[in-house]
């Protein structure tokens, strides 16, 4: 997927016709624009999303108003007002545009919108063009929607992916890689069949009863899981949403003068909150591995010296004889002679000698055993006294941990009571708004929890009865086929379930080795990254020959996801080349639109991101402040930028102070934000060279 142009139709900000052409030449396949912050970039990057797949994003506010203010109250009553945007690009030799319109007719202020309608055309290699039909379908094959999230990028969201709640959305991207939906659904709809059949099942007498009351009990465990699955699904929704509202009252809080610092000092506190709880998790799982490995050695701090004691007594006795085999004694009685010739005759002195021999022989493979346990219990002790000093010092740095993260929590609230006390009434209702939404995340938390809890349960509830279904003995051949088929079903099930881990961990492997590379060439710390086989994006420090969890920066965190996109990027270009997939799957070369990349990272930071984006992937558009961009990022860029654009915006207000009205890009000066205007919006202005 190649991008030719966009064309914004009296879209929010942008009145009357708005177009942009991409670079496309290999060696300059940047195309930056600049925009002052609030001026149209994330309008823009929405834009993308909005005209292919129909959504904007979480924190995009008045999403009811999709059509240009100016433009809708200069609209005559009773008169229609078009409204659209089109997408230009190339696709595996052939192009598409995408248009996604409205017609909407005023009859007040109030903008009561019908639902927009998908055009999309595609023209060949020949310049024959058709429209296609299942619009929707189509750019989903293309770039499904899903997936989309990693291509068009709001460079102060990306970072998320390193928190551990991203593991879902990355999971997903990387199923959607391989085309792995049908497994999917093949997965969802399989116990519903196994569970059909079982309704079909009889038999007799007391059995008959028990294959009823299975079946009935099966039902209700089935019900019960399909209701907590959505549950969940809901809750993780409302769990997205807000840390979505939480994010944008936090942005809110960052424009305003007053809690400015003291919410960056918040953000702050948050991220090495979440690295020390991170850390805390990880050492008590390290604990938890300790004591299931070795944590019976705490509890016999004497059995070995007893057993050495005891060992030593026996040999001294002499109750651990000369090695002689007890099979070998017993032969020589059953043959009746031994081997020196001696008959051993019932009653003889020699027998009864060897008999006694017999009770003692077999005593020195006992010596030889127990000569291999006092070797074993010997180091015994040692391994007690490392596992109790590992203990101890795993317990120590859980105490400092925790220690860390309680000071890290009184801090946050204190930093919460400082903006409460702020004397701007708005700033003061925006936390405790945000306050509330805390408050609601973390319950809205710890009933996922819950219901977590309860799904294994029932998993586990509904694995013993179809076991004690299957057990259920049938004679006629018509419920031993249907036995037989429900086995065969849950065979199915599982064969599938393993196809799909296997063929997600391949994948994430795959994923994981280019993400390494990537960080490798771009970071500027010597730290390993990691994509876990829990779908975490982590990045490692090594101290000596041990491996531990880096602290977490904003410029690293920013790395490393971006890593993470461009190896998506080089998955799907690899992928197109692939002659026979084991499923559709997803391939091509994908562009990267990204906004507010540069965010407040320091000069090396942006140095290194602006030099690592060119070559993440063919095409890539950079959305950027010219303060954000200015210096270190822009002369890193400017190698390959091939196209450039100003968002210019305008505003009817005059009296502001302190505004950049002109920026210069390439050696000339272009309007930036234009004061006293007619109108308040933006357009987009073309650098020339």
């Amino acid at each position: 997927m190649k991008l030719l142009s966009i064309e914004l139709e009296n879209f929010r900000p942008y009145g009357g016709r708005n177009r942009i052409s991409f670079a496309q030449e290999p060696g300059h396949n940047v195309t930056l624009i600049y925009g002052t912050n609030g001026g149209g970039k994330t309008t823009l990057l929405n834009a993308f999303t909005w005209a292919l797949y129909g959504r904007l994003s979480a924190d995009v506010e008045q999403q009811d108003r999709l059509i240009n203010n100016r433009i809708w109250q200069e609209a005559r009553p009773g008169s229609s007002v078009d409204m659209s945007v089109t997408v230009e690009f190339e696709h595996e030799g052939r192009t598409y545009t995408a248009r996604r319109f409205l017609t909407a007719e005023k009859q007040n202020s109030d903008q009561r919108l019908p639902k927009a309608q998908l055009l999309l055309l595609e023209r060949d290699d020949r310049g024959v063009t058709k429209e296609l039909k299942s619009a929707q379908g189509h750019i989903d094959k293309i770039l499904p929607e899903r997936l989309s999230k990693f291509f068009f990028v709001n460079g102060e969201r990306i970072e998320q992916l390193v928190r551990k709640e991203a593991y879902a959305e990355i999971q997903h991207a990387i199923k959607t890689l391989l085309g792995l939906e049908q497994l999917e659904r093949a997965l969802k709809h399989l116990p519903t069949a196994a569970n059909k059949l079982r309704h079909q099942l009889k038999s007799e007498g007391a059995n008959s009863e028990l294959a009823e009351r299975l079946t009935a009990e099966i039902d209700a465990v089935f019900k019960e899981t399909e209701e907590k699955k959505k549950e969940k699904e809901s809750l993780n929704t409302e769990v997205q949403h807000l840390k979505d509202e939480i994010e944008l009252l936090a942005a809110r809080l960052k424009s305003l003068d007053g809690a400015k610092q003291l919410q960056l000092e918040r953000e702050r506190l948050e991220r090495e909150r979440a690295s020390a709880h991170e850390s805390l998790r990880k050492l008590e799982d390290e604990r938890s591995r300790v004591l299931a490995d070795s944590g019976y050695l705490a509890f016999i701090p004497d059995l070995p010296e007893k057993i050495i004691a005891a060992c030593d007594a026996l040999r001294e006795r002499g109750e651990l004889p000369a090695p002689l085999k007890r099979t070998f004694i017993e032969d020589l009685l059953m043959e009746g002679e031994c081997i020196c010739g001696t008959h051993l005759t019932e009653g003889s002195r020699e027998r009864a000698a060897l008999e006694t021999w017999r009770e003692r022989a077999g005593l020195a493979e006992v010596e030889a055993a127990w000569n291999q346990l006092r070797g074993a219990v010997a180091g015994l002790e040692e391994r007690r006294r490392g596992t109790m000093d590992r203990l101890a010092e795993t317990d120590r740095l859980i105490g400092e941990a925790s220690d860390k993260e309680r000071m890290l929590v009184e801090q946050l609230n204190e930093v919460s009571i400082e903006i409460k006390k702020l004397p701007q009434e708005d700033i003061s209702a925006i936390e405790v708004r945000r306050s509330k939404m805390v408050d609601k995340l973390s319950e809205t938390s710890r009933c996922l929890g819950t219901i977590d809890e309860r799904l294994d349960f029932l998993a586990n509830q509904k694995k013993q009865k179809e076991e004690q279904v299957d057990k259920i003995q049938v004679k006629d051949e018509n419920n031993q086929r249907i036995q037989r088929r429900i086995a065969v079903i849950r065979e199915t099930e599982t064969a599938l379930r393993q196809i799909l881990e296997l063929l997600s961990d391949s994948i994430r492997r795959r994923l994981d080795t280019r993400i390494r590379t990537l960080f490798k060439r771009a970071s500027l710390k010597n730290y390993e990254p990691e994509l876990t086989p829990g779908f975490q994006l982590e990045y490692w420090e090594l101290v000596g020959d041990e491996k531990v969890p880096a602290p977490k920066s904003t410029g690293e965190n920013m790395l490393l996801s971006l890593s993470f996109v461009g190896a998506v990027a080089q998955e799907c270009r690899d992928a197109a080349t692939n002659p026979n997939p084991f499923f559709g799957g997803v391939g091509g070369e994908y562009p990267i639109v990204m906004d507010a990349v540069f965010g407040n990272l320091d000069d090396d930071y942006r140095r290194q991101i602006a030099r690592f984006l060119p070559e993440m992937t063919s095409q890539v558009v950079v959305l950027s402040s010219k303060a954000q961009a200015e210096g270190v990022a822009e002369n890193s860029l400017h190698p390959r930028v091939g196209k450039q654009y100003v968002i210019t915006t305008h505003t009817t207000k005059s009296d502001l102070q302190d505004v950049t009205e002109k920026i210069a890009v390439n050696g000339r000066e272009y309007p930036y934000q234009v004061l006293g205007s007619s109108f308040d919006g933006a357009e987009f202005t073309e650098v020339t060279q």
